[in-house]
């Protein structure tokens, strides 16, 4: 009998044909790109191309090579370079150059030795631990501190995630992977949504980003980042982007105070605004995010004030203009501490006479006055040093960027929006700075 013909093989199909591609390394390991760059391991590898640790034989330095899969519907990585040749900051990695090689585009990059974020949240978890207050509080705010560096620059990051937060074994916190990368007018017009689905938000999800708000993607990615690293769980269930928009279209996130009851009041609250639904109730620039944090960080490090029996009654002053403002900011300090001693001033220089006659506990702080403005009574109180060991507040409808640097560098480390929410914002934040100013507490 002739003898049957062996079973013919499947063709094989295209998704096996790419995938066995992308197993294969863009640069092989000895590979000297460029004449300089010689490839020495594989540090990682997505959809998109690989990264490699690199040895510069020029410099003799080891560095970081970023290549992406030859494909023309990808963006050029020239993009990605430019975007973060600009910025020098010690929580954004720095380019060194970019070039071809056998026409495959290269980014050569500082070489961050450390462990991702993903790993150091899974090892928490095993262990049946979390991170501290503290810790939470210094990796957040340097990411939010490395967003406002870029977002300055016009440009939103788009893929903020746990994966590419880098933490190093001397302390820094390193934002990584800038592919996704784009100027804030062209973020609306991008055909596909783009990002981590766990980690983007409802209008990057929807790709309804509006021209200019790409920032506050961010500023929701960082959010997630602080939620998780709180309570140990992201605030939203699911990995896919059905399952996010359906997680994000029910209630709202259990409060990350709930699930973990020592979680600060102000911190809560700013994590809460920060993964708002709407874009327009998040904080609107990262920079505030980042000024809260530090605040917060800054009044953990101070020691904490007790009142010792004999002491007078505790003094507020309130200083604002507003009338119907004022009387509304004085009651909210008589549901913060019970029965204490509150006066209003309606300018500065009345705020300013009122101190010289009896130093504050607590001074709530309105930046815009008539004549002498919040910034400049703030000075003129620490150039006479009146009530130093006093906790400042500016309570304002804005303040611009270099303002908060300024009240920063004055002592004054909190800031309360005028706003929705105003009462449980600023009821918690004078019992969480000055519980021992609570009357019977």
């Amino acid at each position: 009998m002739p003898s049957s013909p062996p079973p013919t093989r499947p063709a094989a199909r295209a998704d096996d044909l790419i995938a066995d591609a992308r197993e294969a390394l863009i640069f092989p390991i000895g590979e000297r790109v460029a004449g300089v760059y010689e490839v020495r391991s594989l540090l990682g590898k997505g959809g998109m191309g690989q990264v490699f640790e690199a040895f510069d034989h020029d410099l003799e330095r080891r560095v970081a090579l970023k290549t992406m899969w030859p494909n023309p519907s990808l963006p050029s990585l020239r993009h990605e370079a430019r975007a973060l040749a600009a910025f020098r900051h010690p929580s954004l990695v720095s380019v060194h150059t970019m070039g071809q090689h056998s026409g495959v585009e290269f980014i050569v990059m500082e070489r961050i030795f450390g462990v991702d974020l993903v790993d150091h949240l899974d090892q928490r978890l095993r262990g049946g631990g979390s991170f501290s207050l503290d810790e939470v509080l210094t990796v957040v705010r340097a990411i939010a501190e490395g967003l406002a560096v870029v977002h300055r620059a016009g440009l939103a990051h788009r893929d903020v995630k746990p994966d590419n937060i880098m933490l190093t074994a001397d302390g820094r916190v390193v934002l990584m992977d800038f592919g996704l990368v784009l100027p804030e007018f062209y973020v609306a017009s991008q055909e596909t949504a783009a990002g981590s689905p766990p980690y983007m938000a409802p209008e990057a999800l929807s790709n309804t980003t509006a021209p200019g708000k790409g920032h506050l993607v961010d500023i929701y990615g960082l959010g997630v980042i602080a939620y998780e690293m709180l309570t140990g769980q992201r605030p939203y269930p699911g990995r896919t982007m059905t399952e996010a928009i359906v997680g994000q279209a029910g209630a709202g996130p259990i409060p990350a105070v709930s699930v973990r009851p020592e979680t600060p009041a102000q911190l809560a609250d700013l994590v809460h605004q920060m993964l708002a639904i709407d874009p327009s109730d998040r904080p609107q620039d990262t920079e505030a995010v980042a000024w809260q944090l530090r605040a917060m960080q800054e009044a953990r490090l101070r020691p904490r004030r007790t009142r010792r029996d004999g002491d007078q009654r505790p003094y507020v002053l309130v200083v604002e203009d507003h009338e119907d403002i004022a009387r509304v900011l004085a009651f909210y300090v008589r549901q913060a501490f019970g029965d204490v001693d509150v006066e209003v001033a309606a300018t500065g220089e009345e705020a300013l006479a009122a101190l010289r006659e009896r130093p504050a506990d607590v001074v709530l702080l309105d930046l815009h006055l008539p004549r002498m403005n919040g910034i400049e009574l703030g000075m003129h109180m620490r150039g006479e040093r009146l009530c130093p060991d006093a906790t400042l507040i500016a309570v304002s409808a804005g303040a611009q960027r270099p303002d908060r640097e300024l009240l920063h560098h004055l002592g004054i480390h909190h800031f309360v929006h005028k706003g929705s929410h105003l009462k449980e914002r600023l009821v918690g934040l004078l019992r969480e700075a000055c519980p021992y100013l609570i009357q019977g507490g």
